[in-house]
């Protein structure tokens, strides 16, 4: 398989519009193209959006006869595509449909003078999450020639990139299903399974296992739940969810405590961490070179394997569903995914759990897509 990296990952959403409004206000991201009926895009509206080495699709459906309409009305707004560069569309297509994968889109070619060549093929999964498959001949060329109109962006100095990729997407999955799936995206996609944990927390027990291509530009964690530990926020994803999907993206930067102070400005809501986590990092023997006081006041959470370390935190999810979350996440040569945080961070989205169930009884609405405004 030549996939290499994460072309863009595409959320179908109710509005694209507010969709792209919220990732510009909250994220910083700006919009890069756009198709709509004009354009002979025949699936609804559909906005490119980029920050740094990130790109997001956000598409809203025509009509609610349409796929994507049914996807938002079963799930909410959340990932549909996760999209991958390929050298040679053609030939992993063919190699993914005969390993499995469901053939959605037969190889096609997007051309436009003076704005390049793109071949897309779409994939599917068992269990409905779309792969596309995306080889662009002219990398500095236009999204999708002939289909997608750039739109200019803003004059003006831009703003430093707080993002820098897509470190890697978490897949939130039903109990007895994992491997299925890890074999799905070995035969499929030719990815390597690389990474184990069983994680038992406040009664939870959970099962993990990550696949990644050979240079880690695609990487998958993907969790399911135990049968016989206790109900918590993986069962409340797949019931809110409606089925397994990508529970979090998880975006690289090179600059974390930059990234996480500049978003909280704008408006983006993080999970906080309990205090006592701070006092046991000496303990741990931790030292990412950032003052403990520092790490405190913003809830970021550390941790080491035998490469390097990582800093990272999660947002609140923005949906009314709180389904999809994100991450932020810088590493220094570490390969893991914070293994040692994995119990703060289910501490902390189980407290939000537990105050996003209160204010379900009155105490105040839900978070929604525009609390980040």
């Amino acid at each position: 398989m030549t996939v290499h990296a994460v072309d863009h990952v595409g959320l179908q959403v109710a509005d694209a519009a507010e969709a792209a409004r919220y990732f510009c206000d909250a994220y910083g991201f700006h919009i890069e193209a756009e198709a709509d009926a004009g354009t002979g895009f025949a699936d609804g509206h559909s906005l490119v959006l980029a920050h740094g080495g990130v790109r997001l699709v956000v598409t809203s459906a025509g009509h609610p006869e349409q796929p994507g309409a049914e996807f938002v009305a079963r799930h909410g707004d959340g990932v549909r595509d996760v999209a991958f560069s390929s050298t040679d569309v053609a030939a992993d297509f063919t190699r993914a449909v005969a390993a499995g994968a469901e053939a959605v889109q037969e190889p096609r070619v997007f051309e436009e003078d003076g704005a390049g060549r793109v071949v897309v093929a779409v994939i599917g999964t068992h269990e409905g999450l779309l792969h596309s498959l995306v080889q662009r001949d002219t990398p500095d060329g236009a999204f999708l020639p002939g289909r997608y109109c750039p739109v200019p962006v803003a004059s003006g100095e831009p703003a430093a990139p707080l993002l820098r990729s897509v470190d890697h997407l978490a897949l939130c999955l039903a109990p007895g299903s994992l491997d299925t799936w890890v074999s799905f995206y070995e035969r499929a996609l030719g990815l390597r399974h690389t990474y184990n944990e069983s994680i038992k927390v406040g009664g939870q027990v959970m099962d993990s296992k990550v696949v990644q291509d050979e240079t880690r530009g695609i990487t998958f964690t993907m969790v399911e739940p135990r049968a016989e530990g206790k109900r918590g926020q993986l069962h409340d994803f797949l019931d809110n969810f409606g089925g397994p999907g990508v529970q979090h993206i998880a975006f690289g930067t090179d600059a974390i405590t930059d990234a996480v102070r500049g978003l909280a400005e704008r408006g983006v809501e993080f999970l906080s961490t309990p205090a006592e986590y701070y006092n046991g990092l000496a303990g741990r023997g931790i030292d990412v070179g950032v003052d403990t006081e520092v790490l405190r006041e913003l809830s970021l959470l550390v941790d080491q394997d035998e490469w390097g370390h990582l800093i990272q935190i999660f947002t609140r999810s923005p949906y009314p569903r709180r389904t999809v979350f994100f991450e932020l996440i810088q590493r220094v040569e570490a390969r893991t995914f914070g293994s040692g945080n994995i119990k703060a961070l289910y501490e902390a989205v189980e407290r939000e759990r537990t105050r996003a169930a209160g204010s379900d009884e009155g105490t105040s609405p839900a978070p929604a897509m525009t609390a980040a405004r």
